[in-house]
């Protein structure tokens, strides 16, 4: 087997530095771990743990989860319900630990196509550390989206190095079997594949690599649009609905709910659109080789997720477009496209270069203490109504109403205060 070559522009030892941006990426957690300490089972937590006592761990694994087939995940999921003993913090704090992993993952696949050290850092701080992935990192069976984007990442650091490996593969279906939204993986490493240039295998080799990387998604795809309900199903006269979530979803994330904009409406998407738009046009123009062909990926991922997200949450108002929970893949699509763009303006500046060293060191440090911030007033009010009240209805209340069940209107009560006390869920 060849052997992989080492990151571009990196001398031997540096790949440790990544691993500062990730571990950083887990303060959140623990600086306010007396607010993630109060979250408890809500909603589909219950639901799924419902499904697990009423057919087992191996039949519910299979069973479609809304239009998701979702196996991998469930089994992960599921063990973990058990091997932690009902415990909704260590639930959580397997999903920090995952995300600190793509957090190293990014910055490494960055590495790997030609990045400089500063929109790598910039890029992993922000990912890290952005208070608008609070749904993905704080509701349990959102693990699904964050354990797909591992696979993804792992795949696509295989596909931007010259030797094609059989775990690439691999990768694109644990993907596609851990979220919906992973069936864009293998389209992703198809795409990437193709877009090699020197150093890569000739052309027709690349494609018959594409068509390894699209098998997984088009065989978990189909299943989905075979077998599973949901929108894609009645999308009939719905296709101008679908258009325009997709729309709202791709111009408003993730700056909407990053930097907390309050004003709403069509003039707000076409603004923050056409700063999106802008930005990538810009990245692609003064990018070259695998720095841009990652940028290609990405952007072209983001668009198919809006896509996606038209046809199976068009009926769930515009709204929720800007939802916290699709924030975590928009990130990926935009932040190191945003970061190469600040260090592109940055190394312009004409100062000194200890002034202008110490000047990006303490905008990191602002930009970190300005994130962590967030991050505790977000979760003041995330762990009361995700929390607090959830406990208080289901553990101390002795008679809450008979659909009191937070999060999911029409769970019984009684089977909840069954699950609890069967599965010790606390």
């Amino acid at each position: 087997m060849t052997p992989h070559p080492p990151e571009a522009g990196q001398r031997p030892g540096e790949r440790w530095i990544l691993f500062a941006p990730a571990l950083l990426s887990l303060a959140p957690f623990i600086a306010f771990h007396g607010l993630f300490a109060r979250l408890f089972w809500f909603g589909d937590d219950i639901d799924q743990v419902d499904l697990i006592d009423r057919h087992g761990l191996w039949r519910w694994m299979w069973m479609f989860y809304g239009e998701n087939l979702v196996p991998l995940f469930k089994l992960l999921w599921g063990s973990c319900v058990f091997l932690f003993g009902g415990s909704y913090d260590a639930m959580i704090g397997i999903i920090w630990l995952n995300h600190a992993l793509n957090v190293l993952l990014l910055g490494r696949l960055m590495r790997t196509c030609g990045f400089k050290w500063t929109p790598v850092l910039l890029t992993q701080t922000v990912f890290g550390l952005a208070p608008s992935i609070i749904e993905n990192l704080a509701f349990s069976v959102e693990w699904s989206v964050v354990l797909s984007v591992t696979f993804m990442l792992l795949a696509l650091q295989e596909v931007f190095r010259p030797a094609f490996r059989w775990v690439t593969v691999l990768w694109a279906l644990a993907s596609a079997l851990s979220f919906v939204k992973g069936v864009l993986t293998g389209p992703a490493l198809a795409f990437a594949s193709l877009l090699q240039r020197g150093g890569a295998p000739r052309r027709g080799a690349r494609l018959a690599h594409a068509c390894a990387y699209l098998l997984p998604s088009i065989v978990v795809g189909t299943l989905i649009a075979v077998l599973a309900e949901g929108n894609h199903r009645h999308l009939s006269g719905h296709g101008s609905e679908a258009a325009v979530f997709g729309v709202w979803y791709y111009c408003l994330n993730p700056v909407y709910y990053l930097l907390d904009v309050q004003s709403w409406g069509w003039r707000t998407v076409v603004v923050l659109g056409l700063l999106k738009v802008s930005l990538v046009i810009w990245a692609f123009l003064r990018s070259r080789g695998n720095v841009r062909n990652l940028f290609l990926v990405l952007v072209a991922f983001d668009l198919a997720t809006a896509v996606l997200l038209g046809i199976g949450r068009y009926n769930f108002g515009i709204r929720t477009a800007a939802s916290s929970r699709y924030q975590y893949v928009s990130l990926i699509g935009i932040v190191p496209l945003a970061a190469f763009g600040f260090a592109h303006l940055w190394e312009r500046l004409r100062l000194p270069a200890w002034v202008r060293q110490g000047s990006l060191a303490s905008l990191f440090a602002a930009t970190i203490l300005a994130l962590m911030v967030r991050w505790h007033s977000e979760m003041v009010s995330w762990s009361g109504w995700r929390g607090t009240d959830v406990r208080r209805i289901l553990l101390e209340e002795a008679e809450p109403g008979p659909d009191s069940v937070p999060g999911y209107p029409g769970f019984p009560t009684k089977r909840a205060k069954e699950l609890i006390a069967k599965y010790h869920l606390h």
